[in-house]
């Protein structure tokens, strides 16, 4: 049986919002994260992986993001897939399933929202990547990025100076 941490999360989107809400949310999560930008990235993010957890927001530019997603579908056939459609566009949800969507979500989607959905996918993810016996081993998790190490201490409110 595979390393359950072996198990990816590929956060497709332009800006890096999602990964800025997501990892804070789910620090202990036995997974790889791994943030793509373009369909290369994402393929490359993809290939070898028996079943990984993808998450997709359309934002401004739903007809390159559903085209990565008929991407996924075809290295990552027995990926789970959430697509964010934002703009609530007429058509997004019905074409996006067809393309394999797991899950589409329109208009404004609250990250723990977004969280929990995942969260409930981890398991199914896992047993899925277990029933099909392989896949790719993955490098260790990067070390994180030192503006990271902050991020606790700038939580915290201003005091003023005395």
């Amino acid at each position: 049986m595979a390393n359950v941490a072996n198990l990816p999360v590929v956060l497709h989107e332009r800006l890096g919002y999602w990964a800025r809400h997501l990892r804070p949310r789910l620090p202990g999560w036995p997974v790889r994260w791994v943030e793509t930008r373009s369909t290369a990235d994402l393929h490359a993010a993809l290939e070898g992986a028996s079943c990984p957890i993808v998450l997709i927001d359309l934002g401004h530019r739903p007809r390159a993001g559903l085209e990565d997603l008929g991407e996924v579908h075809q290295v990552a056939p027995n990926s789970l897939s959430l697509v964010l459609n934002p703009l609530r566009l007429d058509g997004v949800p019905v074409l996006a399933r067809r393309l394999g969507a797991t899950h589409v979500m329109s208009g404004i989607a609250p990250p723990p929202l977004v969280a929990d959905l995942l969260e409930r996918w981890l398991p199914l993810a896992r047993q899925r990547r277990d029933s099909q016996g392989w896949c790719r081993e993955l490098p260790p998790e990067p070390e994180p990025e030192p503006w990271n190490w902050l991020s606790p201490l700038l939580a915290e409110p201003l005091r003023p100076a005395r």
